[in-house]
């Protein structure tokens, strides 16, 4: 593929994984406990959570760095510096206790928290060429660890298998090499024959866009792949502008021909089977177009910042709605009327939402109200 193709649709997707949520990033570890929750402090009810006042976490001694979501629906997971350590600590939002997790002399780049099981994978750099990465449990014992030489990672870890992860490791120069990661028989493979932003189909298949070499282009087709013979694959949606998962359900991206002033998002069962679509106004970028930030909530709801009008994103500002699509209920609701386009991410219970660039604000979005998460002392 020519260097200028390679430029653009990296770079191009680059973003959107940043905008997904999906995990990117680059720069060694020991353990502690899983958080507890308290009812008797912090409510009987999950609906009684839900009218309590969070007590922001205030961060007296080293330097807050970020919130990387939920270990429960009253526990965030955050990390912070302190004289050259980095600090993974934990911390329930309605009773104010805080354990450390995880302690380290490099970096902590990343953290993910698996969804459906009691996992952290994290990513440590000490030197921009290499990247350190950890599979644990929630009290930091360490499962499985690798160093992987790298300039950026991008990872997809699978949600039915926390063992598996595709991590794509890119050099200074843009070329990259996938790997599938097995962190229960401590395997790591090279996969061959595959573009470098993946998704998981199901524990044996993958999903990619079919960029061609030599072009650069808006729209791909998504391909699924098996991972035994990657050279063997089957178109699953024609020309999209990108694609994403979600529990077993697919979204498409577009931008068509016949409304080039919007953003149409499409949602489909795990039969490939549409669902419903939704579109709103769009913001056109120097050769494409924003995707706002978005997440996926409980019940098949889709939460996603949507502008006022069409617009330039250079020249807009009138502000974002946070809205929210039953899927299958084809149900739209606005959440908040006048927000900033940010980071977003919920509760397993869905009603509070992590919200900014660290995810350093929370939002109940059953009752409109917006608190301060941390507050740092100066």
């Amino acid at each position: 593929m020519c260097k200028t193709a390679i430029f653009h649709i990296v770079i191009g997707l680059f973003l959107f994984f940043l905008l997904s949520g999906c995990s990117i990033s680059q720069a060694d570890a020991p353990p502690s406990n899983k958080p507890q929750s308290h009812p008797s402090e912090t409510g009987e009810k999950n609906e009684d959570i839900n009218m309590e006042q969070p007590k922001p976490l205030k961060v007296e001694r080293g330097s807050f760095e970020k919130v990387y979501g939920w270990l429960d629906d009253q526990t965030i997971l955050y990390s912070y510096v302190m004289e050259g350590n980095y600090y993974l600590t934990s911390y329930n939002i309605f009773g104010g206790n805080q354990e450390s997790i995880f302690t380290s002399d490099a970096p902590i780049m990343n953290v993910l928290i698996h969804k459906n099981t009691e996992k952290l994978f994290i990513h440590t750099s000490q030197y921009s060429h290499s990247a350190n990465i950890y599979f644990t449990d929630y009290k930091a014992n360490i499962e499985f660890s690798t160093e992987i030489d790298s300039y950026e990672l991008v990872y997809e870890w699978n949600e039915m298998n926390p063992s598996l992860m595709l991590l794509t490791a890119f050099f200074e120069d843009w070329s990259y090499n996938v790997k599938l990661i097995n962190s229960e028989t401590g395997s790591v493979e090279n996969i061959e024959d595959v573009q470098p932003f993946l998704k998981w189909y199901d524990d044996k298949q993958i999903l990619e866009q079919d960029w061609k070499e030599n072009e650069v282009s808006f729209f791909a087709p998504v391909l699924k792949k098996s991972l035994i013979s990657t050279t063997d694959s089957e178109k699953i949606f024609d020309k999209v502008f990108r694609f994403d998962t979600f529990n077993d359900h697919f979204m498409t991206i577009k931008v068509e021909e016949e409304n080039k002033e919007e953003i149409k998002y499409s949602f489909y069962d795990s039969k490939l089977k549409e669902i419903s679509h939704i579109a709103f106004p769009n913001l056109t970028q120097y050769s494409d177009w924003l995707i706002p930030y978005y997440t996926f909530n409980k019940n098949d709801t889709f939460l996603t910042f949507a502008p006022k009008k069409h617009d330039s994103a250079d020249h807009y500002n009138e502000g974002f709605e946070l809205v929210s699509i039953d899927i299958k209920q084809h149900k739209k609701n606005v959440l908040f009327n006048d927000l900033e386009n940010k980071p977003i991410m919920c509760s397993n219970e869905g009603d509070l939402c992590l919200y900014g660039y660290q995810y350093e604000q929370l939002l109940n979005i059953k009752t409109g109200k917006q608190f301060p998460l941390v507050i740092t002392s100066t």
